[in-house]
């Protein structure tokens, strides 16, 4: 009888313990949810927007939020730079790239927007633009002198408009354009494409036509008009005119030596003549005539214009010439104290 007595009062007791332990579970689970249901704000509307002009790198980004009911803010703006807890920040990101931006409000609603940031457009300084001056019109054969205003400006490259080639490199060049038509004028300094500039140029034909004028007649019987002058009737049966090799003959370039050239070349380096004295020797007067000046390829305005004033003695020259017109159509030229 003692032993059943003892195990019905250790089941009670068992029994009684789960009981205590249950109530104080749900005594705990009531004042948890209590406490939450105390501290609980609902995550109304988040959100947030963003301003900038081209969102590129460097730029300056503006974050404005537009959360209801937010007291406090947290910005991860994606690129592990430090957070932000101010309620409108700005940011600028250093490379370009796609990140992530989350606003965080109340330490528990969130909301993410991602952005897309460009490279950076490189700055135009347009102290830097290649400034020029040059005439509006200029008439086929004549000299074209140009100016550079360009501030810190150490190299150039000009091309006048009649080839796509570099004509000149430098400052202030001279040209002779050898066809009419409406030119343009391009420089490029410093050899960056960036600051070149263009003008246009209206080449004008070198012939002009003179228009002829009636004279005026006292009229008499038997004429129409006082200012018809009558032609007599053109012969007819006259077979056509065409040129002849001696014909041809009497229109050729004046001859000159290369002794009197070698003369005429160090009256230019001695500022006692120009490029212009040649034009008569030349093909069609082109002062453009491809010219080797100590083994170099030039022009022969370009090569008058940069031995003037400089004391020259010519070593060699060679003068190649149309054998029909007796123009000079290139030149080949060796001297010292020169700038080739």
């Amino acid at each position: 009888m003692k032993n059943n007595n003892t195990k019905e009062i250790t089941n009670y007791e068992i029994d009684k313990n789960i009981l205590f332990i249950m109530f104080g579970v749900i005594i705990l689970s009531l004042i948890i949810f209590s406490y939450k249901a105390i501290n609980h704000s609902p995550c109304d509307i988040v959100n947030f927007d963003t301003t900038a002009n081209g969102y590129r790198v460097g730029e300056i980004i503006r974050f404005k939020d537009f959360s209801e009911d937010a007291q406090e803010y947290d910005w991860d703006f994606g690129d592990s730079t430090v957070h932000r807890t101010i309620v409108n920040p700005f940011h600028t990101y250093t490379k370009p790239g796609k990140y992530t931006v989350t606003l965080t409000v109340n330490s528990k609603c969130e909301f993410s927007k991602e952005l897309v940031i460009q490279k950076n457009k490189p700055t135009i300084d347009s102290t830097r633009i290649a400034k020029f001056k040059i005439p509006k019109t200029i008439k086929v054969g004549e000299l074209l002198s140009v100016k550079d205003f360009t501030k810190n400006a150490t190299s150039w490259e000009w091309r006048f408009g009649e080839t796509s080639e570099v004509n000149s490199t430098y400052k202030d060049p001279t040209y002779s354009y050898t066809t009419a038509g409406l030119k343009t004028v391009t420089l490029v300094v410093n050899g960056d494409p960036r600051y070149s500039s263009q003008q246009q140029i209206n080449v004008l034909p070198s012939v002009t036509v003179a228009r002829i004028t009636p004279r005026k007649t006292t009229r008499t019987p038997g004429q129409s008009s006082a200012n018809t002058i009558k032609l007599p009737d053109a012969p007819t049966n006259i077979p056509p005119v065409n040129p002849t090799p001696s014909i041809l003959e009497t229109s050729k370039t004046p001859s000159i030596s290369r002794g009197a050239f070698a003369k005429k070349i160090i009256l230019v380096s001695e500022k006692k003549a120009s490029a212009s004295d040649f034009k008569k020797y030349l093909c069609n007067g082109n002062l453009q005539t491809n010219t080797s000046a100590k083994g170099k390829k030039t022009t022969f305005i370009e090569f008058c214009e940069k031995i003037k004033g400089k004391k020259i003695k010519i070593k060699s020259l060679e003068l190649f010439k149309n054998k029909r017109t007796n123009c000079i159509e290139y030149i080949s030229i060796d001297y010292s104290k020169g700038l080739f």
